[in-house]
């Protein structure tokens, strides 16, 4: 009898004992967390600022009556590639400032705070997957169909449209 209440008294102390540790650990996970995804930001914001200055060059290009891309493309769809790349990118910075304001809302609501994050980093991770792909189908058409190609995008976008909608959805609680 006295092993056991002995048992149960240390297993509610090394119980305690765990969750203060979680507690003060908390602070450092979320300032590695908040790193790490600052970090994905930022190589999501370089993919897209590659995107705007490539649509450009190919603008360049245009205008200096290369036969290659005069061929390929009109000025209208250029100008419209250029739009669509700068639209992409403000969306980009546009959900990180949500992501800003879910962060400061649920700061004291480590179970809101940690659904915010989960869908963020999430998002950003199969959004830079989604650039990675691009930038290798690009190199190596051919070697994938292109209804290959189209059910792929589909399934990505899907996942995208889930977690901004999460973000909304948390954005919108109170």
């Amino acid at each position: 009898m006295k092993l056991l209440l002995f048992i149960v008294i240390a297993g509610i102390l090394v119980y305690f004992f765990l969750k203060f540790l979680l507690r003060l650990y908390r602070p450092f996970f979320l300032s590695r967390t908040f790193l790490e995804i600052d970090q994905i930001y930022s190589r999501l914001l370089t993919a897209a600022d590659n995107d705007i200055d490539s649509a450009v060059e190919n603008f360049e290009k245009w205008q200096s009556n290369d036969r290659v891309v005069r061929t390929m493309c009109s000025e209208d769809e250029i100008m419209k590639n250029i739009d669509a790349a700068k639209a992409a990118k403000t969306h980009e910075e546009e959900l990180h400032r949500k992501f800003i304001r879910l962060k400061e809302r649920f700061i004291g609501d480590p179970s809101r705070l940690s659904e915010s994050i989960v869908a963020y980093r999430r998002y950003l991770e199969v959004k830079l997957r989604q650039h990675q792909d691009a930038t290798l189908f690009a190199r190596t058409s051919g070697s994938i169909s292109f209804d290959e190609m189209m059910a792929a995008a589909k399934e990505t976008m899907i996942v995208l449209e889930e977690n901004e909608k999460k973000l909304d959805v948390l954005l919108a609680k109170k």
